[in-house]
């Protein structure tokens, strides 16, 4: 059996100049989908949280390999995914702020964005992947 692996208090308090200042890049494996995000100082072994946005006119692919908290504070998006574990059931949901959702481990997921607006969200991955990622400036004073 491990031993307990303690994590410390963590507080963030949303600052939407932490993404709102960064330029967004595109990401190859997304096929040049926009994407910014930024670490926001939980980073924890039971969990990682990112502050993110998607772009409209993008979609999102994806598969979890851990479970995924969303907390969606901008934007709507379409989300088709696929039922684990064995991705017999095609679901498809309207999501729009604020709103939460959980992602399974091993969920296919497509995130297709809708509207003019950027899709704000705060990811909690369960556990820690070790994503690595810029600090948010408010959290580094740059």
């Amino acid at each position: 059996m491990e031993a307990v692996n303690y994590s410390k208090f963590c507080y963030y308090k949303i600052v939407e100049d932490d993404l709102d200042s960064i330029e967004p890049e595109k990401v190859e494996f997304l096929d040049g989908a926009l994407q910014r995000m930024c670490g926001i100082g939980i980073d924890e072994p039971p969990c990682q949280l990112v502050y993110e946005d998607f772009f409209p006119g993008f979609e999102y692919r994806w598969t979890t390999w851990v479970d995924q908290l969303d907390f969606v504070t901008k934007g709507k998006a379409e989300i088709t995914y696929y039922q684990p574990p064995a991705w017999e059931e095609k679901i498809t949901v309207l999501v729009e702020a604020p709103c939460l959702y959980l992602i399974p481990r091993g969920t296919p997921i497509v995130w297709k964005i809708l509207g003019d607006e950027v899709y704000r969200h705060i990811s909690v991955d369960i556990p820690n992947p070790l994503f690595p990622t810029e600090l948010a400036k408010s959290l580094t004073g740059k």
